[in-house]
């Protein structure tokens, strides 16, 4: 891992368990063990490892929702999709938490989270193409995509709390409720 990774690493660590505003650079460093000039190489300040950190995740949830769906059939796409979340936050429990509490925070400047949104452009499309379709309701396209992450992220909240030991069938029931919620009244698939 490059130092670079590691200090990106560290950082997540410490802001998932402490928050950005208990974080220092100082902590940072430490606990990160790249040495001063190293991190002042990489990165001007703390907000800038952040805003770096915040856009990487990003991407990769962008990315990774999209792996491997394909593009013929919206209800295999859309169960691709929620799959590919749910697994990602799942074994991936810093990026999971760090979306919930940090990615959410209003100590990310709104300019910073609107740059981000282009690494859900092909959800976005995703369910625009739904919409053209007439399979979907005709919603905000921002709504959908925020609905369908929280769909996922209540599956997950589930699996991490273990009070109901989930299964596949549990797993395949929450992708139907949640694949209805956006289907037209009269739409049958």
């Amino acid at each position: 891992m490059s130092k670079k990774a590691i200090v990106l690493q560290t950082t997540l660590e410490l802001i998932t368990t402490q928050g950005i505003a208990a974080t220092s650079l100082s902590q940072i460093i430490k606990k990160s063990g790249v040495a001063n000039g190293t991190v002042y190489h990489h990165f001007k300040n703390k907000d800038e490892i952040i805003t770096e950190l915040y856009l990487m995740l990003t991407q990769d949830f962008g990315t990774v929702v999209m792996r491997n769906a394909p593009e013929d059939d919206l209800k295999k796409q859309f169960t691709v999709m929620w799959l590919n979340l749910f697994y990602y936050f799942v074994n991936n429990p810093l990026a999971f938490i760090f979306s919930e509490q940090i990615a959410r925070s209003p100590e990310i400047p709104q300019t910073l989270k609107d740059e981000a949104r282009q690494y859900y452009n092909d959800i976005q499309d995703y369910f625009k193409k739904g919409i053209k379709a007439k399979v979907f309701k005709s919603y905000n396209t921002l709504v959908m995509e925020e609905l369908f992450f929280g769909n996922v992220v209540s599956l997950v909240k589930i699996h991490e709390n273990e009070t109901v030991k989930l299964k596949e069938k549990h797993i395949n029931q929450a992708i139907e409720i949640s694949w209805r919620g956006f289907l037209k009244d009269d739409t049958i698939l």
